[in-house]
């Protein structure tokens, strides 16, 4: 069997590479203790979960039949699972008003969860519907930007954000791969995490 890696996997792949050579030359100047002080935890955690944000898609896009992580969990399971993953992050990012429901019957306070609606960025809903008209662009062009100025004000007050993403779903494929653009934007690395599915909660 061949398969054909997208291109955009494949600098994925490569980007990975580059903050993997950033933490040898980081774990090179910690020998032979390798202790890290505040500035260099900091850096430490910034390039793992940039590592994650590149690394995740491609796992559960080639390991899902085959990794032990990506096994079909109950819904205790589940519910533990989102309850301890977002214990230390303030703010919840997810892509539809269902999902937000869910976390709200799990007793995730619904006003720390943004729905973004489909993606993020106005370029990527060419993405969803490729004939998506410009009065409708110009709409959708006004919600992301609000989304932005949103998650930039949780930013400065030094709030943790974080991508709550089902590897099956088309719009949270996409929001994934913006995030470190959005990063970009917001000053902010947004951290993501793959709850496999919402289908069984």
């Amino acid at each position: 069997m061949k398969i054909k890696l997208d291109s955009k996997e494949v600098k994925s792949l490569l980007a990975a590479i580059d903050d993997l050579i950033e933490i040898k030359t980081l774990i090179r100047q910690i020998v032979p203790n390798y202790e890290l002080d505040e500035e260099l935890l900091e850096k430490y955690l910034f390039i793992l979960e940039s590592l994650q944000s590149k690394l995740l898609p491609l796992f559960s896009k080639y390991l899902k039949q085959h990794s032990p992580i990506l096994k079909k969990k109950t819904k205790q399971e589940l519910v533990k699972e989102i309850k301890e993953v977002i214990r230390n992050y303030n703010i919840i990012i997810v892509s539809s008003n269902s999902t937000k429901k869910k976390l709200k019957e799990l007793g995730i306070d619904p006003r720390n969860v943004i729905v973004s609606g489909g993606p993020i960025l106005v370029k990527n809903y060419s993405k969803i519907n490729p004939n998506i008209s410009d009065k409708t662009t110009q709409g959708i062009k006004k919600k992301s930007e609000n989304l932005i100025i949103k998650l930039k004000n949780f930013s400065t007050q030094n709030k943790e954000i974080i991508f709550l993403y089902d590897h099956e779903n088309f719009t949270d494929k996409i929001i994934l791969e913006e995030l470190v653009e959005i990063s970009d934007l917001i000053g902010k690395n947004i951290i993501s995490y793959d709850i496999i599915s919402w289908k069984n909660l």
